[in-house]
């Protein structure tokens, strides 16, 4: 049987005691998003390699045509991973937050930065009449976050601090990740291998920071009141929202399901 962490277990030399090891229950939704992404490059950049490598063999013989397939299909890999970043953080727009016009939205990033766990996202506002949100990222330290003016406005700070809340749970577990990749791959693929698991738990993780349900249940009725569309979105960087920004493939949970699912708790 083995010892509860902070017990005492012998061994040769003598007692030593077992160290408690703090456990992130979201550790593996993390490892989950990290390999999903990966399969999503991985089935993304297989079709340029199997065109290299026809035409390899057409030219050159099957030898040629394996290499120019193994090289086509690492290239575009490779290509596509670098490229997620910069190409998602470009589709979602925003200018940088103002340090005086936004000094409440700062200020709740910063203090739930500290309570979750993660590094303080670059944050932008984008202009729009819709009630939403998005992050965007391959890495913790150099994710993004965009907010629409009309959340600002409409959201009493209770409200702002459960969106926000969700938002940066989604970076510190990558569920940016796969959708992030996503926009690289022009959204190929996404149903198959990056379909957004339960929003709801996302939901249910950022109120376990909060412990204010009603906070995030308020926001979300407000967005479903106001509405959540967003000009220029589309299928690739629908996935980056936190509401369906208006390209039908953002999350599969409607806004009423969310709330339903947060007043049970």
């Amino acid at each position: 049987m083995a010892p509860a962490i902070g017990a005492l277990r012998p061994y040769r030399g003598g007692p030593t005691i077992v160290r408690a090891v703090a456990i992130d229950p979201l550790r593996a939704r993390t490892m989950a998003n990290r390999r999903r992404a990966l399969a999503l490059v991985a089935v993304s950049s297989v079709p340029l390699g199997i065109a290299v490598g026809l035409l390899f063999w057409w030219g050159l013989g099957w030898p040629w045509a394996i290499g120019g397939f193994v090289g086509g299909t690492l290239l575009l890999g490779v290509t596509m991973w670098w490229a997620a970043e910069p190409l998602a953080r470009h589709t979602l727009g925003g200018r940088p937050a103002d340090p005086v016009e936004h000094a409440r939205l700062l200020n709740v990033v910063d203090g739930l930065c500290a309570t979750i766990g993660v590094h303080q996202p670059q944050i932008k506002v984008r202009s729009e009449t819709g009630l939403n949100a998005a992050v965007c990222g391959r890495r913790r330290k150099s994710a993004t976050l965009v907010v629409t003016q009309a959340l600002l406005d409409e959201l009493a700070r209770v409200e702002l601090e459960g969106v926000i809340a969700q938002q940066l749970t989604r970076i510190r577990c990558y569920d940016m990740l796969p959708a992030t990749v996503t926009v690289a791959t022009l959204g190929i693929g996404a149903t198959m291998l990056s379909p957004p698991e339960p929003i709801t738990a996302m939901d249910r993780a950022a109120v376990n920071f909060t412990r204010y349900p009603p906070g995030l249940v308020g926001a979300l009725e407000k967005l479903e009141a106001k509405g959540t569309g967003v000009p220029g979105a589309s299928r690739a960087n629908a996935p980056l929202w936190f509401a369906d920004p208006g390209a039908g493939q953002g999350p599969v949970t409607g806004l009423k399901d969310r709330i339903e699912a947060l007043r049970e708790l």
